[in-house]
């Protein structure tokens, strides 16, 4: 294998296009070549082409995790789970990872407080939050932190909340015996993340209002 050529990318401004044996090898950004000194004629052989090929697989992983970012937030395990997912070498998705993670991309405080903000408005309560959290690969504690930091600063009462969903959903299934009601209701209301004592008290409450 023998770099034939080396052009712009003029697809991708600061990249090149490495062409090996005549054929298109990969795109790398122009940094990535000159620190591996690649030119024309060089051999890709032996341990060298063994770091160009890293080189090309960290780069490839690199700008799939930037496109996904792109759809929406992400936590650094989700994204890492998705890059091996899709066939990237485990080192490569790891190095991508750390790229982004050191350019503040990826920050896992940051995307639990978003996911938790989000989510919240959406009626989940603080279990459905958690285990959504845990799912994407996001740490407990941060998880949790997370959902307390945002209960705080954006004045979050879960059952207060828990109540609004459970009157609704109370209006709904107002024709049912009072025993497959309450069923019901603290079924639809766990799905949410509300669990405890104090959500079936309060679905009593609701049942005998309504």
């Amino acid at each position: 294998m023998t770099i034939t050529s080396l052009t712009p990318d003029s697809r991708t401004p600061g990249f090149v296009i490495v062409d090996v044996d005549g054929e298109r090898f990969a795109s790398l950004p122009i940094e990535t070549v000159q620190a591996l000194r690649l030119h024309a004629g060089v051999d890709l052989t032996g341990e060298f082409g063994d770091r160009v090929r890293r080189a090309v697989d960290g780069e490839a992983a690199y700008q799939v995790a930037a496109r996904l970012l792109a759809t929406r937030p992400r936590a650094a395990n989700e994204l890492l789970r998705k890059l091996r997912d899709r066939g990237h070498a485990p080192q490569a998705a790891a190095e991508a990872v750390g790229r982004l993670e050191a350019r503040g991309v990826i920050n896992d405080e940051l995307y639990a407080e978003h996911f938790v903000r989000v989510r919240t408005g959406r009626g989940h309560g603080p279990g459905r939050l958690l285990t959504d959290l845990l799912a994407r690969g996001v740490d407990r504690r941060v998880a949790e932190r997370a959902i307390a930091a945002v209960s705080a600063a954006d004045g979050v009462e879960p059952l207060v909340q828990a109540r609004v969903l459970a009157e609704k959903r109370a209006a709904q299934t107002a024709g049912l015996p009072p025993t497959a009601r309450r069923r019901r209701l603290l079924a639809f209301l766990a799905r949410r993340g509300y669990r405890g004592r104090e959500v079936g008290d309060m679905v009593n409450e609701v049942m005998r209002a309504s």
